[in-house]
């Protein structure tokens, strides 16, 4: 457990409040609210990436899909676990590091088999990996989405200055030599002191 992920892990173990508060953001909300429109058949399935306490977890949840939930944060894994059991909705929670996991690690057999593709992928406010944008993409079904934000280069609010804040033009040049198609890319102030890098991507069917 390198210094970072201790912090996070002492965060969640406290009880401290995430940073970026308990509601979803609202670029989740309005993303869950247009695909309502378009599920057909099957329960969709989502994933989470850096769930923390899981706020886009329950939120996924109680739109209709199963998500899973990974954090390298086990105190984290926990309250979202707890949290999906007292509302008696669908999902998992995983404890691992986005920057080596990947769905195929998971178990292929048995009762809880983590998917190895998703209809629906989120990434919210993971500042210092844009490289996983392009492997996150990987783990979308044909006609998935992907929700990326990070805090821009320009917001007041976000992590420290040692913490990277990639450009626009740098988390869409991350998705270079994928075959997914860049639906919408922008910079979206979302509260009047916060500004939030968005891209949304989707895997041709």
């Amino acid at each position: 457990m390198d210094d970072t992920q201790r912090r996070w892990e002492e965060r969640y173990a406290s009880g401290e409040s995430s940073p970026d508060g308990a509601r979803p953001h609202p670029e989740v909300l309005a993303l869950l609210e247009r695909t309502a429109r378009e599920r057909t058949g099957r329960t969709p399935t989502a994933l989470d990436l850096g769930a923390g306490a899981g706020r886009h977890t329950l939120a996924l949840a109680a739109a209709g899909l199963v998500p899973t939930a990974v954090d390298y944060a086990p105190s984290a894994v926990r309250i979202v676990e707890r949290a999906l059991a007292e509302r008696g909705l669908p999902g998992r929670a995983l404890v691992a590091d986005l920057r080596t996991w990947s769905p195929g690690q998971e178990q292929r057999s048995g009762p809880d088999v983590v998917p190895e593709r998703f209809d629906l992928v989120l990434a919210v406010h993971l500042q210092d990996d844009v490289g996983l944008l392009a492997r996150a993409g990987g783990w979308l079904r044909p006609g998935g989405r992907l929700l990326w934000i990070t805090h821009a280069p320009g917001s007041t609010e976000g992590p420290p200055p040692s913490v990277p804040r990639p450009t626009l033009t740098e988390t869409v040049d991350a998705l270079d030599g994928t075959d997914l198609e860049l639906l919408r890319a922008e910079e979206v102030p979302t509260t009047p002191t916060a500004l939030d890098v968005v891209v949304e991507v989707r895997r041709p069917r």
